[in-house]
């Protein structure tokens, strides 16, 4: 069996669930509930550089320590545990796509399409 790194591994699941993204004609078959709510709220790079919000598909990350917004975007579900970014450095003005995959209720770890990896993690409410 061939073993395929992560960038890979996430392109391959990525291209495999546009497959089959189809809809149902007849409305049989299994219903899926979209998983939304699993990575909605405030998330912290483990740098502590800064935090992301994850809000209804949109995403946007702030500085920790001015709050300035550095990047914006939407996401998606391509999976259950699959999420697709794409977003606007305003820093950069450049554009990139993300995708993190959700190993737990607290945890994303991402790579961009540059090939960086980084993680993210869900901390208790926040004020400011």
């Amino acid at each position: 069996m061939r073993r395929f790194s992560l960038p890979v591994a996430v392109t391959l699941s990525l291209s495999l669930a546009g497959c089959m993204s189809g809809s149902m004609q007849d409305g049989a078959g299994v219903q899926v509930a979209k998983p939304t709510d699993a990575v909605q709220g405030q998330w912290f790079d483990t740098s502590g550089v800064a935090f992301s919000n994850f809000n209804g598909g949109v995403f946007e990350t702030r500085a920790n320590d001015t709050k300035e917004k550095l990047a914006e975007g939407n996401y998606r579900f391509a999976s259950a545990n699959l999420i697709e970014i794409n977003m606007r450095s305003l820093a950069r003005g450049t554009q990139s796509k993300v995708n993190c995959a959700l190993v737990s209720t607290g945890q994303l770890n991402c790579t961009s399409s540059s090939g960086q990896q980084f993680s993210l993690t869900r901390r208790g409410p926040q004020t400011g």
